[in-house]
């Protein structure tokens, strides 16, 4: 079957749409098992290991922090982006320098 662009850009979509459907359902049931619960918004010292919201039940992929694995990737990819930034300005300043330099010793 010859390449077919299209198709391509169809599963990305799809892919992409699910994503966004499962996103919107877990924040959904996580609402649901606050109301249903009666958690307080803030972050209890202690919660039974018992305790569990349906989201969690459901997907299992939700601590009670609500937490994910998907923010814990894209956190990670966040802080090594910035590590690779960071590294970027320094090349750069360091190019700047050398340039000036040269600048400076033309006649």
């Amino acid at each position: 079957m010859a390449y077919n662009l299209y198709q391509v850009q169809m599963a990305k979509a799809w892919a992409q749409r699910i994503e966004k459907e499962n996103a919107i359902a877990e924040k959904f049931w996580l609402q649901q098992a606050n109301q249903n619960m009666k958690l307080p918004s803030s972050p209890a010292p202690y919660v039974p290991d018992d305790v569990r919201s349906v989201g969690s039940y459901r997907s299992g992929s939700v601590t009670p922090s609500n937490y994910t694995s998907k923010t814990s990737y894209l956190k990670n990819r966040l802080e090594k982006l910035e590590a690779e930034l960071a590294v970027e300005k320094e090349r750069r300043k360091k190019v700047e320098g050398d340039l000036a330099v040269i600048k400076t010793q033309k006649p």
